[in-house]
């Protein structure tokens, strides 16, 4: 499996995926490696990693403007040209070392890595996943012809896929891979929110930012926290430490009820507990909403690469996009628990768009691929 830690969601998908592998016990189990690339690589990509951080921190508008500066297929086919030194021979090395089975990338720079690397190993009967993690206009680089499989999340991301020139008979339209454990949560809301101590009769609303928590999370739920709007909120902070301790420091002052959470591993039940999601753009936090049937406000996104998770939400109602500030988001609150018929219609069209058990139907294609070889079959899309 491989990755680059530019932010959470890429490690997440390859989490998802092998967790379903696991599940797989004949004819034979798995053994499996997520390797982070950018650590086999040559300066300055082995600060991939860092400098995504400090950008989307400090600069989000420059890393917009590099995103829509490399897609295009002229313009991404002379990075690759550019970064194929950095490291072409130790990432070579790697799939000699290892001699894996089924090569799997789960992050768009590294396909055409993954096919150069493979051909310099003298490898071209291991085949190569490659898994789209990204909703809506994809960027260039997920766009491979030459891997063997490419599993697309939504019928938008299929369709530029075909445009791009990527045969039907490796398509495979699968979903977004989240954590089999979202198939798996059992009870009904009363039951859940009972052990998760929510309350019974209150309309909840959970805020989330990913696995990191931060950006414009704190203003969107200190917001909430003082509209005077009949929800209770949780707000899940992830692994940002400061930012749970600010926001348990400024329950107690609030006027809205607001549980804080830490980094949790119990978002899949908490998921279909809830009412209403208020999150960034993220693909995995959005393909898990339309797992739960969880309708969702859309408060932010990184430029360039979540725009088009926006535009999904949009174009499929999944939900409202209030990005202009914390004020359109209370609004946003406000129109939907006004309006159940709309949030009926929103879980409504969530069942549609979302593949059942992607992660484990993306493991089955794994094994079968693993067993056969390099495939010579055609691709069955389904949702």
């Amino acid at each position: 499996m491989l990755i680059s830690d530019t932010g959470g969601g890429h490690r997440s998908a390859a989490n998802a995926i092998t967790a379903a592998l696991d599940e797989i016990e004949t004819p034979f189990g798995f053994e499996h490696r997520i390797e982070d690339v950018a650590a086999h690589c040559s300066f300055p990509l082995t600060q991939l990693g860092l400098g995504y951080s400090m950008a989307l921190r400090y600069a989000p508008p420059v890393y917009g403007a590099l995103y829509h500066a490399t897609n295009g297929r002229r313009r991404y086919r002379a990075l690759v040209r550019f970064c194929e030194p950095l490291y072409r021979e130790r990432l070579r090395d790697l799939f000699i070392d290892y001699r894996p089975d089924v090569i799997v990338s789960v992050h768009p720079l590294l396909n055409h890595a993954a096919l150069r690397a493979r051909s310099d190993a003298h490898m071209e009967d291991v085949p190569i996943v490659t898994v789209i993690t990204d909703l809506g206009k994809v960027h260039e680089s997920w766009l491979t012809p030459q891997s063997d499989a490419v599993v697309v999340p939504a019928r938008e991301v299929l369709e530029r896929a075909r445009s791009r020139s990527i045969s039907s008979s490796r398509l495979f339209l699968l979903g977004h891979p989240i954590h089999p454990k979202f198939d798996d949560v059992s009870g009904t809301k009363e039951e859940l929110r009972r052990q998760l101590n929510l309350p019974r009769d209150s309309f909840v609303v959970m805020l989330m930012a990913g696995g990191e928590g931060g950006g414009k999370l704190l203003p969107t739920a200190l917001a909430l926290g003082r509209a005077r709007l009949p929800i209770h909120i949780v707000v899940v902070c992830g692994r940002n430490e400061a930012l749970r301790r600010r926001l348990e420091e400024a329950s107690h002052v609030l006027s809205t009820p607001m549980q804080v959470l830490g980094f949790t591993e119990k978002v899949p039940e908490y998921m279909h507990a809830v009412d209403l999601l208020v999150t960034k753009a993220g693909p995995g936090t959005l393909a898990e909403a339309n797992a739960a049937q969880l309708p969702v406000v859309v408060y932010d996104y990184i430029p360039g690469q979540e725009r088009g998770n926006v535009d999904f939400v949009r174009r499929n109602d999944l939900g409202s996009i209030a990005i202009h500030g914390s004020p359109e988001v209370v609004r946003a609150v406000r129109n939907l628990i006004r309006a159940p018929e709309r949030l009926d219609q929103i879980r409504r069209n969530q069942a549609m768009v979302a593949p059942k058990r992607s992660s484990r139907q993306i493991a089955a294609l794994i094994a079968k691929m693993a067993n056969e070889g390099v495939p010579r079959l055609r691709a069955v899309a389904s949702l």
